[in-house]
């Protein structure tokens, strides 16, 4: 994979089944599709990209490098997501890009409290967040928030 060198961390974020909304009839719960789970992240890298780069996220396009794996749609687990990151601001502490990453998912309406961040050492995390593929579940990449290197 020609990106793997701009990737420095191995997330794994998980994801609530449900939510309570408030409507105007009253309390209604909200059930989590994977149409919602994409949603999710995508609110999730917005507040992301704006904790690490803060103005220039919007001003100049700055953003984190993310290959999303969406989970368990094809298997009926929970769903959930494997992240490749990188691309944080440079010298910044693996203790403050995991803290980026929990309280910008936490923020989001589906993020659940079991978030895992590693840094990345080697290839091997390619092959576990794309361990679905074989199982039917090609699709699992969530293409319309990766958002890689211009090379």
């Amino acid at each position: 994979m020609r990106y793997v060198s701009h990737f420095t961390h191995a997330v794994t974020l998980t994801m609530k089944p449900s939510r309570v909304v408030l409507t105007s009839a009253g309390q209604t719960v909200q059930r989590l599709t994977e149409i919602g789970a994409k949603e999710n992240f995508r609110h999730f890298v917005k507040r992301l990209n704006a904790s690490v780069y803060g103005s220039a996220a919007k001003r100049y396009g700055k953003t984190v490098y993310l290959i999303p794996v969406i989970e368990g749609a094809a298997t009926g687990k929970q769903l959930h997501y494997h992240c490749m990151m990188g691309n944080f601001r440079e010298g910044a502490q693996d203790g403050a890009v995991a803290s980026s990453i929990r309280d910008a998912w936490l923020q989001t309406h589906f993020g659940n409290y079991q978030i895992d961040v590693q840094r990345m050492y080697s290839d091997g995390w390619i092959d576990y967040i794309t361990k679905e593929v074989g199982m039917g579940d090609a699709d699992n990449v969530d293409y319309g928030n990766v958002h890689v290197p211009k090379l």
